[in-house]
């Protein structure tokens, strides 16, 4: 009787640490974007820049700092839609996870300098990030942004 129990306590822990380990990781979220910049009349634009894409994140990492982290990625385009001599740029700022603190962060993945009329895509991961926000903006010569607007994620 003594084998018996001690067979099943053991097959009993064996089937909880399997269920322990292969509990399905949290689903990721798709989600599409769109941001179109301002016009700019004074060259007749109606709109000067324009991101889309698509933007995939999943819970990853546990919760650092009293905050989620996650990971993901984007698949994304920039384009410059007026030839006025400004260049377009996908804006992102968030928050990423140094190891000991959440750091405010910006970059600018894609970058379209031509100033006329064209487009860059690109994709790309990251992971121990929260609070991603996408803009498209316009940047003069020297690499300055002006006139950002926010994606509108659906």
């Amino acid at each position: 009787m003594n084998f018996i129990k001690r067979t099943a306590t053991m097959a009993c822990a064996s089937a909880a640490a399997v269920m322990a380990f292969s509990a399905p990781a949290s689903a990721a979220t798709t989600l599409t974007f769109i941001a179109n910049g301002p016009a700019d009349w004074g060259r007749g634009c109606d709109m000067t820049t324009k991101a889309s894409g698509t933007y995939n994140y999943y819970e990853n990492g546990g919760v650092k700092g009293g905050y989620q982290a996650f990971a993901g990625g984007f698949d994304a385009t920039e384009r410059d839609t007026c030839s006025d001599g400004y260049g377009a740029v996908l804006h992102l700022t968030y928050f990423k996870w140094n190891g000991s603190s959440w750091i405010p962060t910006t970059a600018d993945p894609i970058k379209v300098t031509t100033g006329a009329s064209d487009y860059v895509s690109r994709s790309w991961t990251f992971k121990d990030v929260r609070d991603v926000r996408v803009s498209t903006c316009r940047i003069d010569g020297a690499g300055a942004l002006s006139s950002c607007t926010s994606a509108t994620f659906y």
